[in-house]
Order: structure tokens, then sequence, then C-alpha cells
């Protein structure tokens, strides 16, 4: 992914301003940076702190801080797979540079592992193996039959976890704010909330059901704006790790750049890195102890990151806490190393484990009673206890009547009241979910039997009925 790219998928700048740039570039062969603050479109501060951040693409197989064997283990599983490559086809497919591709390729020529033969693919002379080639792949595939892009070292992912730390970035009290829209949160909540996002250590979000624990954790990350590197896969003893997760990571500049002006001078970053926003990760009862272990994929013979690698420089949500497939105890003794020291241990199926940073904000959500889930040892690890409360009546009013005017409702406001009292001589606490679901279920009586959408004592009690248990 080229710089300018990147630019325009942080909204730094438009395309508009981002070509034009790139033309000049291509005038003057300078640094796209050095025309970005000449041209005065972003200031030198900006463009360094970006730059910096990024890691150099390769220039060489050293560079790559792997074992050249891996290097050419996938060379050769890819020549196998498609039959011919190209510099361009091999450079996309192991995720390195065109340069790189072509080093590589010299590389395997000189160890005659690859020959080049007539005939063009993509522009360019097609690449075959040997019969050595050939060979190198049989052994390649029964050592892996993973095929992608090429792994960084499990040191560079630990550096890149620990440059990209979510404590190092601030959290406004505005852009909390923002994240909770359209989210009815009270102040103090909201700066109970951004407190602990600014802070990056784990949460508790308890309270009744249908009170919006679910949705303020799930909010919570948008309260980030930075950009974060995640590798496609990382390397350990020989031994691949799938951490890039179309599902998880939400990749930024994913669509072509098409109508951009070219340019020899365009600046890149290693693409083995995708650069995201940070992730967002959630687990409810279907999560088990299994589940925050490396899945080991038995026929490829590569291994899957688990939940909360995933969500490395993220936010991790355990929701539903207490109704998990695995015992709460299990869970949280699981969680208990990682939490206070902030590293994990995994272990392959070899039997040999590795230590990897442990840097998400962990947040439970329950609405059991903490102190039926955890002992005090563990309820002291989870610095930041946040009570998630139902409305007022005040609160409710307001909420009941929005829902019932979205929806077209005549809700009069002798019924909002009459609707309160029902809720609260029934001795129901008032929850946020019904004053969403009490109109929805109003609208769904009256569309069903042809009346107008008038919120009465009948519409009324069919919504409270269904709500409320006997």
């Amino acid at each position: 992914m080229r710089f300018s790219d990147l630019l325009v998928a942080l909204e730094l700048l438009s395309r508009h301003d981002v070509n034009d740039a790139l033309e000049m570039q291509s005038r003057s062969g300078r640094p796209l940076g050095d025309v970005l603050v000449e041209m005065g479109l972003l200031n030198a501060s900006t463009v360094a702190n970006l730059q910096e951040g990024l890691p150099a693409p390769p220039d060489s197989i050293a560079q790559l801080g792997i074992d050249m064997r891996i290097v050419l283990d996938m060379l050769v599983k890819y020549l196998s797979n498609t039959g011919q490559g190209s510099t361009a086809s091999i450079a996309e497919v192991l995720a390195i540079s065109r340069r790189l591709a072509t080093v590589l390729i010299e590389t395997a020529r000189a160890q005659g592992v690859v020959e080049l033969k007539p005939g063009i693919v993509a522009g360019e002379l097609r690449v075959d193996l040997t019969p050595r080639g050939r060979s190198m792949a049989v052994e390649a595939f029964a050592n892996n039959a993973y095929i992608g892009p090429l792994p960084v070292s499990l040191d560079e992912y630990s550096r890149r976890v620990l440059r990209q730390k979510i404590s190092s970035e601030l959290v406004t009290a505005q852009a909390v704010a923002a994240a909770m829209d359209p989210l009815v949160v009270e102040e103090s909540l909201l700066a109970k909330v951004g407190i602990a996002a600014n802070a990056g250590r784990s949460i508790l979000l308890y309270g009744a059901p249908g009170n919006g624990k679910t949705s303020i954790a799930e909010r919570m990350v948008k309260a980030f704006g930075a950009m974060v590197l995640v590798p496609h896969c990382f390397e350990v003893s020989g031994q691949i790790v799938k951490v890039f997760d179309p599902s998880v990571h939400r990749r930024l500049g994913a669509e072509s750049s098409r109508g951009t002006v070219s340019s020899l001078f365009a600046d890149e970053f290693d693409p083995r890195w995708v650069p995201c926003r940070r992730p967002f990760v959630s687990a409810g009862g279907e999560l088990s102890l299994d589940m925050l272990d490396l899945k080991f994929e038995e026929t490829a013979r590569f291994y899957e990151a688990p939940l909360h690698v995933k969500a490395m420089n993220g936010v991790l949500l355990i929701d539903d806490f207490g109704r998990q497939l695995a015992r709460p105890e299990a869970l949280l003794n699981r969680w208990v190393v990682p939490m206070d020291r902030r590293i994990d241990f995994l272990k392959l199926h070899t039997g040999q484990s590795f230590q990897i940073p442990f840097d998400q904000l962990l947040v439970f959500s329950t609405n059991l009673s903490p102190r039926d889930l955890m002992d005090p040892a563990f309820l002291r690890r989870l610095p930041y206890k946040i009570h998630v409360q139902g409305p007022s009546t005040a609160d409710f009013a307001v909420l009941l009547r929005a829902k019932a005017e979205d929806l077209g409702i005549d809700y009069p406001e002798a019924a909002i009241v009459s609707t309160i009292q029902s809720i609260m001589e029934h001795g129901t606490p008032l929850a946020y979910y019904q004053a969403s679901e009490i109109p929805q279920q109003i609208a769904d009586l009256c569309q069903f039997v042809g009346r107008p959408l008038v919120a009465d004592d009948a519409s009324i009690s069919f919504a409270l009925g269904n709500l409320l248990v006997e």
C-alpha cells in the first residue's frame, strides 16, 4: 500500500489533493512527504510521525527477519500451486515489493530452484519451478500448506504491539460522547467509560439486563481513532500463526486507488503489515477455554490466532459473563497472568510455549452479581467497575416519546405516564430496552390489524403483556 493511499484512508487528505501532490512529486523527484509540507497540505510533524511509525519495505531477504527457508518454501509452494508466476504475481501473493521479488527470483535461480521460461505472464517473463524446485515444494507442503503473505518474526510483531499500545492513545470526552451516539448515556457514566478507556485497563460493566451494557462496550472502540498495523501472520519456531482476519480487522484503504496519478517515487511500507483501525472482538455464551489457545489446522498445518490475539491493541468484550460454556472460575484463572503482567503464553502443538504481549481493553459485561462470579482477588484486578443502571422516569419518558415519533405513533403524554406507572406497579424496574420495545410492539399490532398508529389502553396493554412476566 502506498503512503499516499494511506493518507486518504485516514481522511487526512482528499484524493484530489493527493493526486496534485503526486503530480508535483513526479516532476520534482522529491519525497512525497516533503512535497505535502511544501504545498501546505500537512505539517512536517504530522508527516514525520506517520512515516516514522511505518515499517520500511525490506530491500533484501535478510531484512525480512525470518529464516530464508521459509521464504523459499513460500515461493515454491505458490509456483507449484499455480504452475507459473511472474515478478508481479509473486510480489502480490508474498506481500513483498517487486524489487524484493526480483531479488528472491534471482536467489532461487542461483540455487537451481526456479528458471525463467519463454512466454509472457502479465507482461513479464514466466517463472517456473525446476525439478529441484518441485521436490522442494513437496517437502514444503508437508511442513504446512499455507500460501500467502510472508510472516513477520515474533520479535518484530511483539515490538509493534508495544509501540501501538491502546493506552498510548489519548481518548477525549468529546470522542467518547460521539462514540456513544445515539445511546442516551448519563454524563457521569460517560465520564467513567471515558476514563477507563483512556487508561486502557480492564473494565467490568454490570447491572440489570436491557440497559445498554453491551451497546456501550461495542461503541468503546469508536472512541479510538489511531491506526494500528496488523500482520497477516507471524512466525515462531518455523510455525506460521495467522493474525489478520477480515471479519475482525477494519482494513484502511481497502478499495483500489483507481484514478490516482502513478509515480515512480510513491512512498511505500512493508506490505506484510495491514493498516487497520483498532479491532473489536466480542465473545458471549459460546466462549470456551480452547478459543483462547492457538488453533492448529491439522490438514493445512498452520495456526489461527486466538480471540485475544486478534483483538490485540483493540477492545475485547467478554459479553454475558457467567453464562459461558466454561466455568467463570476457569475463564478468570486464564486471564490472571495476562492482566497482571501484560504478557501471555501460547503453546504450539509440539509442546513449545512462547511469550507474547497482552494489550487490549478487556471488558467484562454481566447482569449477574459480580460478587457471585468473582472472588476479591480477581475483583481487585478489575480497576474500573462500572454499574450501568436503568433510566430515570424522566429519561424513560424522553426515550419512549422519541421512539414513538420515529415510528410515526401518536403517543399522548397521558399514555406515557400511564405506561411508566404500569411498569413500576408491576414491580419490574424501568429499563432502556423497554422504551424502544413498547412502541415497536404497538406498531406491530396496529399494522397487523390495520388500525391507525395510536398508543391507547388496548395497544399499550398488548405491549406490556408481552414484555412483563406474570
